[in-house]
């Protein structure tokens, strides 16, 4: 019979899901990172930083799902890439990298961002970080341009596995 008063079980439980998010969190991008290192490949961008960040601190909520998580960004790609050329935006410079914010961008922008969440929503994949993807498209943190594609299809599918294994094993998994 365990005899620990539930204020110290409840504790211990909090510091055992904060101790795992942690760790899988940064374990996860390192993975990512090294396999992209050994392959020549930039398979680490910034919003799978968030994706993991759901999967491992919100793993119950939908958009940790790996449906949501490979869907997501798929239409948040899509997204950003059709808003882009249709404004024309992809020849105006990269926003961070001038440090100039054109119209077409702008424009690329919000059409995205509000095309990423139509969809998502409309598809049952809601996935807030694939709307930062779009807007690393809109903005010109992304080369427009197919090995971009592919780079961020790969990342997004490890990003998924991992995640779904996070999920899978995380210590409240199955608590109300």
């Amino acid at each position: 019979m365990d005899h620990t008063p539930a204020g110290v079980a409840s504790n211990r439980s909090r510091l055992l899901s904060l101790a795992y998010a942690a760790i899988v969190s940064g374990l996860s991008m390192a993975a990512i990172g090294g396999l992209g290192l050994a392959a020549g490949q930039p398979w680490l961008f910034p919003s799978l930083g968030p994706t993991i960040f759901i999967q491992s601190v919100t793993p119950a909520a939908p958009a940790a799902r790996t449906w949501n998580t490979i869907a997501g960004h798929a239409i948040g790609v899509c997204a950003g890439f059709a808003a882009l050329f249709a404004s024309g935006a992809q020849v105006a410079p990269a926003v961070m990298a001038s440090g100039a914010l054109s119209p077409a961008r702008v424009a690329a922008t919000a059409a995205a961002v509000a095309a990423t969440v139509g969809l998502q929503l409309l598809l049952k994949a809601q996935h807030p970080p694939a709307a930062a993807t779009t807007m690393l498209v809109t903005l010109g943190g992304l080369k427009p341009d197919w090995r971009t594609v592919g780079v961020i299809a790969v990342g997004v599918v490890f990003i998924a596995l991992l995640g779904a294994l996070v999920v899978q094993r995380h210590p409240d998994r199955g608590r109300a």
